[in-house]
């Protein structure tokens, strides 16, 4: 086959290395290596807005745990109505987590 076009990209020392060393472990040259990676390989773009709506949940309840634990630590005893509260809350944020993920899609280029 008659490879006539030339493609250039820039990497870091470290990436450079990575490649030349994966080359190296396939039996291949660089040109090789990078065609076939390239070509027989797939990426997949994952949509990550869907999970950003977690960071208010998350803040919240780590608000929450904190009181809990100064309270704790202040009077050396934490009301069961609280712990059952955070429970409550916890579970709350796994359903909305779980939520978040369902939905959650992909790419293959």
């Amino acid at each position: 086959m008659n490879r006539t076009v030339i493609m250039k990209f820039r990497a870091t020392e470290e990436e450079a290395a990575e490649i030349r060393r994966k080359a190296a472990a396939a039996g291949m040259n660089i040109s090789r290596f990078l065609r076939t990676s390239a070509v027989k390989s797939q990426v997949a773009l994952y949509n990550t807005a869907d999970i950003y709506g977690l960071r208010s949940d998350i803040r919240r309840i780590g608000n929450n745990i904190n009181q809990i634990a100064m309270v704790a630590n202040s009077n050396k005893s934490v009301y069961l109505s609280d712990v059952r509260e955070l429970r409550k809350q916890l579970n709350e944020m796994n359903r909305s987590i779980a939520e978040h993920l369902k939905p959650l899609s992909y790419e293959v280029l």
